[in-house]
């Protein structure tokens, strides 16, 4: 009950955000000891959690990107082969914005395509060829949607992935790699992707698909302001795509070198990398300055999940919840699973996704156990879910980004 109470705090304060999503996080370290649920430092353990540390590990070659302006030469790469024409050019952005929030956050993936989508919205505003609702409101919805899409593709592409893995691994020693996490996230973008595209462009909005010569000049001018890529760019290119391959085929080569890499070590791999490797004479491919402005509250949302879910197992409360799933028994698990699919969306529309994935995901874990079902199928759903937060313009940062641009 004293672990009920606490989960019922948390679940408050991250619901109402009566203080900040990321300051509740850190109730566990207070309660958890002071009502001896757990000694300090098991708790502290939860907040430096081998997938606590991938996401440090991301972040930090987020930043360095964004840094060097590597994002923008690629967005840009991507946008001229894309085509010219409006429709095009939101299937363009939406293509690069996903594969961005693949690995930076949908959040950063946002910030970054936003003023390359409006110096396009500005330039057909000048040419008053086009209004804002067939062009410049579908590109910016897009950008908000596809960032939150393209973030279910990777383990770190968004926080409510890394916190189910490590609800999985910490409570039920249960490990989910990059690769396996990568082969269900990568089929749900290339549906999702489409499906979107198509709703905007055609059935919300009337998106013109003829081509634009003056656009595709707009694009060649910019590239030409951009220049030749920096050193520091390519040094970070370089990190970027060599920590992606290693994540990518770390099982391979573990098993046919003798290696004992995991995905952790090899997303601080590459973040020290970028402080080793120098851009020029002065400076370095990253400073601590650029990684000093990672958000770093997202790593206490983790961790606070993380003990969260493991007092609820430790404590019986996750059995006590368990008993209830007798209930449901009879009942068609695919409908079960629809119906914990919409709740998470509906949830996610008010809360935070991290913190509804924290709360729920231990919960969904039992239910499923007590119907005597594998778990995966209704935490992975829910996780992904969890991202799908499409309605209001506070469900998500891409979107509150958006709006309010």
């Amino acid at each position: 009950w004293v672990t009920a109470g606490v989960t019922i705090l948390m679940t408050i304060w991250w619901v109402s955000e009566a203080i900040p999503i990321y300051a509740t996080g850190l109730v566990p370290l207070i309660l958890f000891p002071l009502l001896d649920l757990f000694e300090l430092k098991i708790v502290a353990a939860s907040y430096a959690h081998p997938l606590v540390l991938l996401f440090l590990g991301g972040f930090i070659i987020a930043s360095a990107m964004e840094d060097s302006g590597l994002h923008k030469r690629i967005a840009l790469k991507i946008l001229s082969f894309s085509g010219t024409s409006p429709s095009k050019i939101i299937a363009g952005f939406m293509i690069t914005t996903a594969l961005l929030s693949m690995w930076v956050s949908n959040t950063a993936s946002t910030i970054m395509m936003l003023p390359i989508a409006t110096s396009v919205i500005a330039f057909f505003s000048t040419q008053k060829k086009i209004d804002n609702k067939s062009f410049a409101i579908p590109l910016l919805l897009s950008i908000a949607y596809s960032a939150s899409i393209g973030g279910t593709a990777t383990l770190i592409g968004t926080p409510t992935n890394i916190m189910l893995a490590s609800i999985l691994s910490d409570t039920y020693n249960f490990q989910i790699s990059f690769i396996d996490w990568f082969m269900i996230g990568l089929p749900v973008v290339i549906i999702l992707l489409p499906i979107v595209w198509f709703f905007l462009n055609k059935i919300i909005f009337n998106v013109s698909s003829k081509k634009s010569d003056a656009l595709e000049n707009t694009l060649k001018k910019i590239k030409r302001e951009i220049g030749i890529a920096t050193a520091k760019e390519k040094i970070v290119a370089f990190v970027f795509f060599m920590t992606a391959t290693l994540w990518i085929f770390r099982k391979t080569l573990n098993e046919n070198l003798g290696l004992t890499l995991n995905d952790t070590s090899i997303g601080i791999l590459g973040a020290l990398l970028l402080f080793i490797f120098p851009a020029d004479s002065n400076n370095r491919a990253c400073s601590w300055k650029t990684a000093n402005q990672i958000p770093w509250g997202v790593l206490f949302l983790v961790g606070g999940g993380i003990a969260l879910s493991k007092a609820i197992k430790s404590s019986g409360l996750a059995e006590w919840i368990g008993l209830f799933s007798s209930y449901l028994y009879g009942l068609n698990i695919y409908l079960l699973i629809l119906i914990a699919v919409a709740l998470i969306i509906l949830l996610t529309e008010l809360n935070s996704n991290t913190a509804t994935v924290a709360t729920f995901s231990p919960i969904l874990i039992i239910f499923a156990i007590g119907l005597e079902v594998n778990p995966l199928i209704f935490v992975i759903p829910t996780t992904i879910a969890a991202s799908c937060a499409f309605m209001l313009p506070i469900a998500t940062p891409p979107n509150a980004v958006v709006f309010g641009s």
